[in-house]
């Protein structure tokens, strides 16, 4: 499904990215725009170019592609704020938006807000310098996003073949009811059959068979049983 970006045509244009962090304890709201926004019930911290978003790359296909979100000149007070979100495995999303000359985005003859990004924070991580002319420390704050293709390729999922694991999926299914029969039964695969009557077996040159899982080479034998 394409999608017309009409502010495209204008001879001005201005945008800006705007970013959800949902954490377990609260989502916040922030964008690269120079005063506070407010898109469909969501009002987004200003940032300015405190906030920096790596490229972000378009495909037709989904591609396991990466982001990296900087957050500079992180006061100082804030820094245990952002360690106590817990903000590693978070979910993310990024919309561009164009702007009009009142600095909001345009709604005719459509919204002009698009999301661009959604993934899970991989990492997170603080550096801190001193500027000495300024004489503050100034803290940047790094997240790592991970695209939901590249923590599909990474998942491993898959469900024991007991009754009850299975049924806790599948209720009324009852075809692992066998299983715990199955497991306890020994088989000893490619052994002769035992004759219970008087017989003679045979066994040619050259062909082994396996007795406890292990392969015997025989020599031509004949062995008879009497009752």
């Amino acid at each position: 499904m394409s999608t017309t970006m009409t502010a495209l045509s204008s001879p001005s244009i201005v945008q800006a990215e705007f970013i959800r962090l949902i954490t377990t304890t609260d989502t916040y709201y922030f964008c690269n725009a120079a005063s506070a926004i407010t898109v469909n019930g969501m009002t987004f911290t200003n940032l300015g170019s405190l906030l920096s978003i790596s490229p972000i790359d378009r495909n037709i296909k989904a591609t396991s592609t990466d982001l990296a979100i900087q957050l500079t000149g992180v006061d100082g007070a804030n820094v245990a704020t952002v360690l106590a979100a817990n903000i590693k495995g978070s979910n993310i999303d990024i919309w561009r938006g164009f702007l009009d000359s009142q600095n909001q985005i345009i709604t005719t003859p459509t919204q002009q807000f698009f999301k661009r990004y959604t993934g899970i924070v991989s990492n997170a991580s603080i550096t801190e310098q001193f500027d000495d002319q300024m004489r503050v420390r100034i803290a940047t704050v790094g997240i790592s996003c991970a695209s939901f293709r590249t923590i599909l390729e990474n998942r491993i999922q898959g469900i024991k073949t007991t009754p009850k694991a299975w049924n806790f999926i599948y209720a009324s299914d009852t075809s692992m009811n066998r299983v715990p029969v199955i497991a306890a039964t020994y088989f000893d695969f490619g052994a002769p059959p035992v004759q219970s009557s008087q017989a003679a077996t045979t066994t040619p040159s050259g062909i082994g068979h396996q007795s406890g899982g292990t392969n015997i080479a025989t020599e031509p034998s004949i062995k008879t049983f009497k009752g």
